[in-house]
């Protein structure tokens, strides 16, 4: 029997309007569940700051919605806050224990933490649910030996090994963690348990060699591959390792002779062959190796004539021992070959721009930028192409495509390629675009020395924002002591200030780092007019004559040089 008070509460309730308690937490429900796919939609959108404001708004009105901590502790994640990451991971593990995702999310966590602690009781919980997924039960094993437990890892590897039969990499496993415990017999054993198990397999003899390398028993690691030779004729990762145990003895002749078999052999196909070489060369030590890196990489081009990537990988070495010509070569051959590949293109233009053949460049530059629009680099090195022969029309497409397609994460190329539109607005009388070029570039890498140096030039040309030019190229000159071309236009930037006396320190600092044989017609015109200036006028035509003389060689127009060396004075 309902009692009064009952009754006079119920009707209360309803005359204040107040919503019964299961209606508003289904009110709740529907909003967390909105939030929840808002987030996701946010998140796939790439907008990630923004889904975390919205998976936190959820979580204030549901703290264990267990679901959002997921997403938000991987969000966490990969911003690399740790910490805030863990703490979520960890709550929805909490939540909800048997989810598998939710555990292997906190393992990820820990190991990014190097918290190897705390890994071996998630997959504790992960084999719970899934007491037959082998890869959690080495998971755990190595996390128990990343932690130092050696005997437990022990154990577990052998528990691994009681459920699931044997196994290589369980030996190869145990073996890592018997040389943890300095116990190099028993480590050894592991292997040569493989070695013995598969006596026609390359794989033991090679393991069993490596192993005796890193105890620094070279000559036990020829013992093991002499006798893989014998059973294995022949076989081309064999010799591989015996160079490597020849080269511990220091007998280099042997290794570079089973380098050359290995290469040699059919049973060694061109991916494994390219890896080699690239290895080779990314081996600061191998300078002395050069003659034999070569000759290896000849060999590749002679053995697949008709395979592009031989003849690049040809022109990389080349072009690392500094033989520009010939790394030239091999680099038109291969796009002989094949046409496609960008990257063997923006090899070739660098090298062109870096020999200075100019012309060869520039015919290169048309070829690649319309083959690859949407390259950056590919789009830069044209861009330089055309900038040199004065096809400034040419560069502003090319920097500006690039400028386009380019990854903002690449900051450095980003630097570059606004400091090139600098100077190639500048070159087209875009003023206002030159300078925006370069306030965005310095905003990218504020002492960027190019940069700094030509936009500061180009304004003492102008004479407009003289006071911050000196200020950037004072400032190139810190970062980059005794470069002539720096000092030069700090110089002019003087000059432009009427600071005639600091001027003439400067561009005689230029020439002092130049030589006054490499000193270029610019430089000696600079000087003549800073001369000039000071009243030595005597000493100013004579500095314009030796310019004119310099631009005479390197074709500069002489035009109003010849009319200040003519009339004895100064002309802009």
């Amino acid at each position: 029997m309902i009692s009064k008070k009952s009754i006079y509460f119920f009707l209360l309730f309803l005359l204040v309007g107040a919503k019964p308690l299961f209606a508003q937490n289904k009110i709740d429900s529907v909003q967390t569940k909105n939030l929840y796919y808002q987030a996701l939609n946010e998140k796939a959108r790439g907008r990630i700051d923004q889904a975390k404001i919205t998976l936190n708004k959820l979580l204030k009105l549901d703290n264990n919605y267990d679901a959002a901590l997921f997403e938000l502790a991987r969000i966490e994640l990969e911003q690399q806050n740790l910490g805030d990451a863990a703490i979520h991971a960890k709550k929805a593990t909490t939540l909800k224990p048997d989810n598998e995702w939710y555990w292997i999310l906190l393992a990820d966590v820990y190991k990014r933490m190097e918290d190897f602690k705390s890994i071996p009781p998630i997959f504790d919980q992960l084999l719970r649910l899934k007491p037959d997924k082998k890869e959690y039960y080495y998971d755990r094993a190595f996390a128990l030996f990343l932690n130092n437990d050696l005997d437990g890892a022990l154990k577990a590897y052998n528990a691994i090994e009681d459920k699931f039969g044997k196994d290589d990499n369980i030996r190869i496993a145990r073996q890592e963690v018997y040389l943890k415990q300095r116990n190099a017999k028993k480590a050894i054993d592991e292997i040569a348990a493989i070695k013995e198990e598969h006596p026609d397999s390359t794989k033991g003899y090679i393991l069993l060699a490596n192993l005796y390398l890193k105890l620094e028993r070279p000559k036990d690691a020829l013992k093991v591959l002499d006798e893989g030779h014998k059973r294995l004729p022949n076989d081309p990762y064999i010799s591989l390792s015996k160079a490597d145990a020849y080269h511990a003895l220091k007998a280099e002749d042997k290794s570079a002779q089973e380098l050359k078999k290995a290469f040699a052999s059919d049973k060694m196909n061109f991916e494994s062959k390219m890896r080699l070489l690239i290895s080779l060369m990314a081996d600061g030590k191998n300078e002395q190796m050069a003659p034999l890196i070569d000759d290896l990489a000849s060999g590749l081009t002679s053995s697949y004539p008709t395979d592009a990537r031989a003849f690049a990988l040809y022109g990389d070495i080349l072009a690392q021992q500094k033989q520009l010509k010939e790394a030239r070569e091999k680099y038109l051959k291969a796009i002989d070959l094949n046409s496609r590949v960008h990257t063997i293109w923006e090899q070739l233009l660098q090298l062109e721009l870096t020999l200075g053949m100019q012309q060869e460049a520039l015919a290169h530059a048309y070829k690649a930028s319309a083959l690859f629009p949407q390259e950056p680099l590919t789009q830069f090195f044209a861009g330089h192409a055309f900038f040199m022969e004065k096809k400034y029309t040419d560069a502003r497409n090319c920097f500006e495509a690039s400028l386009n397609h380019v990854d903002e994460k690449n900051k450095p190329l980003m630097t570059q390629v606004y400091s090139s539109l600098g100077d190639t607005y500048h070159a087209l009388d875009m003023f206002p675009a030159s300078d925006q070029a370069y306030e965005e570039a310095l905003k990218l890498d504020s002492n960027n020395v190019g940069t700094l140096n030509n936009y500061a030039y180009y304004l003492s040309l102008r004479k407009t924002k003289l006071d911050e030019a000196a200020e950037m190229s004072k400032r190139s000159n810190e970062l980059a002591p005794d470069n002539p071309t720096f000092q030069d236009t700090y110089a002019w930037v003087l000059f432009q200030q009427g600071n005639y006396k600091e001027a003439l320190v400067w561009i005689e600092k230029a020439i002092a780092n130049s030589s006054t044989a490499d000193a270029s017609f610019a430089l000696l015109e600079h000087y003549g007019d800073i001369l000039f200036k000071l009243g030595h006028t005597d000493k100013a035509v004579a500095k314009w004559k030796e310019a004119k003389a310099t631009a005479q060689v390197s074709g500069e127009n002489v035009e109003l040089l010849s009319k200040k060396i003519d009339a004895k004075k100064y002309f802009e």
